[in-house]
Parts: structure tokens; sequence; C-alpha cells
């Protein structure tokens, strides 16, 4: 699965129901052309507002073609994320205490590999990958 504003919101949707009970508004999404970042999540905290986020977005590189399973693995990882902001829940880093709990926890229970880290060295990369200095001096 490659990345684009069609496998994003449907990946979004099926996990944000099977694993979130849809407690996740609808996020805005968009596209990254890298190689080094698989995904991420961002989100801007409201203070005054009752949820602690105002916007929220996920990102994905467009540079690789994920088996679904990945793909679905990567986007609860970010999930994870949004799910700790919009709760306010808080954690002491990025893949933090709370993070890994929650992340071990949806492996134990849903048979997933979430982990704080992939290595992406394996994965099928499209057309849209950038070109490595290697790559384009040797093909």
């Amino acid at each position: 699965m490659i990345a684009d504003f069609n496998t994003m919101p449907e990946m979004f949707w099926k996990c944000n129901e099977k694993y979130f009970n849809n407690e996740l508004p609808t996020p805005k999404y968009g596209l990254m052309n890298k190689t080094s970042i698989l995904a991420r999540f961002e989100y801007y905290k409201d203070k005054k507002g009752k949820n602690p986020i105002k916007w929220q977005k996920i990102l994905f590189s467009d540079c690789f073609d994920f088996d679904e399973k990945v793909f679905e693995d990567i986007m609860v990882h970010e999930l994870i994320h949004y799910h700790i902001a919009w709760n306010g829940i808080k954690d002491n880093k990025m893949h933090g205490k709370e993070f890994m709990r929650l992340a071990n926890e949806m492996n134990e229970k849903y048979g997933l590999n979430v982990t704080a880290t992939v290595d992406a060295s394996s994965f099928k990369k499209t057309e849209n990958a950038p070109k490595s200095i290697f790559e384009i001096l040797f093909g």
C-alpha cells in the first residue's frame, strides 16, 4: 500500500474503529517525500479548550509500498500518539512509558507489531522515493 489521500483515511477509519472505539476525530492528512521517516503525528495544543489539541495531522512517507499489515501497524503507532495527545495523557518522552504500555497492550490483545521504531531497509521503494547518491551514480 502506497500512502495517499485515499489509503490513509481508509486505514485511519479502520484502525480508529477497531482499536480506539472511534474516539479520535478525523485528522488532516499529509505526505512526506522522505525515506528517513515513515510517518508522524503532528498537533497543536489548545490550552483553553476542553480537549488538549486544536488540530491534528497524520503524515506518511510516499516513498514506500508497504505491506498492508505494516501500513496498519504504522497507523496504529501514530494513533497511539494521537490518543495520548487527545486525552491529555502525560508521558516522559515521545516513545515513553505510556506510549510503550499502550503499544504492548495492543500488540498482545490484537496481534499487532507496534514498535517505537521500524527498520525500513527491506521495504520496497516507490518511484517517488528520492535516489541516494549511490543509486544516481551506479543505478
